[in-house]
């Protein structure tokens, strides 16, 4: 299973990139384990997740040809 996963803002200034494609071996994979293959979790502030371009949670499973964005709270004015 291919997914693309892409990184917003802070988040893809600090790992050093926008966006990468990954392979996964496993068929049942959740959102929170790319996060944890990753290493998203050693990030030191909160970071959250769309599954192609919906907002999700970490316990989602992921399909193939799936897009996962990670961020982390974004504010404005």
């Amino acid at each position: 299973m291919k997914i693309k996963v892409i990184y917003l803002a802070r988040l893809s200034e600090d790992i050093g990139k926008k966006e990468e494609y990954i392979d996964l071996l496993e068929s049942k994979q959740t959102i929170k384990d790319i996060y944890l293959k990753l290493e998203l979790d050693k990030i030191n502030y909160e970071i959250y997740s769309a599954r192609n371009f919906e907002h999700s949670v970490f316990e989602d499973f992921v399909e193939d040809n799936d897009e996962i964005a990670f961020f982390p709270t974004i504010t404005g004015g």
